[in-house]
């Protein structure tokens, strides 16, 4: 393993303290100092993807998905026996983590048959930092489509 110099970065102590507490009730073994580097690497990579979207706007690839658009850098997640698995929207295409293109069902199915891929996938979107299952993403755009398509038609009800 590679040395890496350290910057140290303050705390106040009450923060710290209730930090250490709290890892050693829920994550015993883990260091702070170690959680924290950990904490920060995430929140950089979803920032940093937030960042990319205000400077270039939203990508014009992805994957279309029956009635849902996933935008190139959407990440995928499912399990199956406590294996959790990853995917991306590389361009047009969905990659999983060991390079094979797939299909939402293909990825949901890897180790298990006859799952529905809108309920064992989870997506987060670019810049998102939250996880969403596919089939709530799904009814809130086919909630959304109703909303739209009602008010077009009392639009049309008022001319």
């Amino acid at each position: 393993m590679a040395y890496e110099p350290k910057q140290p970065i303050y705390l106040p102590v009450a923060v710290f303290l209730d930090l250490e507490f709290h890892l050693m009730d829920t994550r015993p073994g883990a260091k702070p100092e170690t959680f924290i580097a950990e904490l920060v690497q995430r929140w950089l990579a979803v920032d940093k993807e937030r960042f990319a979207l205000r400077r270039n706007g939203q990508p014009t690839r992805g994957f279309q998905w029956k009635n849902i658009f996933l935008p190139d850098g959407t990440s995928l997640r499912t399990c199956h026996s406590d294996n959790v698995e990853f995917a991306k929207v590389v361009g047009d295409h969905i990659v999983s983590d060991d390079g094979t293109l797939l299909t939402p069902s293909l990825f949901a199915n890897r180790h298990a048959k006859g799952r529905n891929a809108w309920r064992f996938v989870w997506l987060r979107f670019p810049g998102d930092d939250y996880w969403i299952r596919a089939a709530e993403c799904r009814a809130r755009f086919d909630n959304l489509q109703q909303q739209r398509s009602t008010g077009d038609s009392t639009m049309s009800k008022m001319v």
